[in-house]
């Protein structure tokens, strides 16, 4: 977990700190430490202990640790307990994981796929406005995934999570436009939201983003694109007040 995410973990959740006694709250600190200046494993021994205590921050964080194993070794099956512990607490990054464990199953945490369980932690997490889990719950209803097929009801999600700038979304709506995937089609629409997953993207999802471009650039000729983009702009004026 690169420091810029944990750094930026804390300043969105550091209400949840309120809740932790003195101590904690000063073990934790500690940890903060000993992982700013480069020794993940120690603070992670802290933060297990703060968890311990009842912080939610903390287990959210050893819970990434021992997902993408810095720090800790690499384990789903001892990540999921402490995702578990801060989704039930209401941190809702905790709830995505704990949703994606369900969504997707996982041998090693002995999870069975079980999508009425995922619905139940991204309808959690939706309703805190993140726009991961609303992209998730608008695909589970257009696919009809632990509900009923609601392509109607899949749309108004993943409306919702386009107005959280969440790229994932950005490039299905893309392609639902392109193709009239349960839709009319609309072209220009359709290069909108191509239009601004290439703004949003980052190294993380730019080669996806090219993926979609080139899965849906035969349904939009050159005069639609040019009208995607400045619908785009348009939209970007009236939405991105970050």
């Amino acid at each position: 977990m690169p420091r810029s995410f944990l750094n930026s973990t804390l300043i969105q959740t550091l209400a949840f700190l309120s809740l932790s006694t003195t101590a904690a709250f000063a073990d934790f600190d500690r940890g903060l430490e000993l992982y700013q200046s480069g020794d993940p494993a120690s603070a992670a021994e802290e933060w297990k202990v703060d968890a311990e205590n009842g912080n939610v921050i903390a287990a959210f964080l050893v819970g990434h640790m021992y997902k993408s194993g810095n720090g800790l070794t690499k384990s789903d099956r001892l990540a999921f307990p402490y995702f578990l512990q801060a989704a039930q607490r209401g941190h809702s990054d905790a709830q995505i994981q704990t949703a994606l464990y369900y969504y997707n199953g996982d041998e090693e945490a002995e999870i069975d796929q079980n999508y009425l369980e995922a619905i139940k932690w991204f309808d959690k997490a939706a309703l805190q406005f993140s726009g991961e889990a609303q992209y998730y719950l608008g695909v589970m209803h257009r696919e009809g995934q632990g509900v009923a097929r609601d392509r109607a009801e899949g749309l108004r999600w993943l409306s919702l999570s386009a107005n959280k700038f969440y790229v994932p979304t950005y490039l299905l709506l893309a392609e639902i436009y392109a193709k009239g995937d349960g839709v009319v089609e609309e072209p220009v629409k359709a290069a909108m939201y191509m239009d601004l997953a290439q703004r949003y993207s980052d190294t993380s999802n730019r080669d996806n983003v090219s993926e979609v471009f080139d899965a849906t650039k035969r349904y939009i000729d050159a005069n639609q694109r040019a009208e995607g983009r400045l619908q785009a702009q348009l939209w970007i004026n009236a939405n991105d007040k970050r």
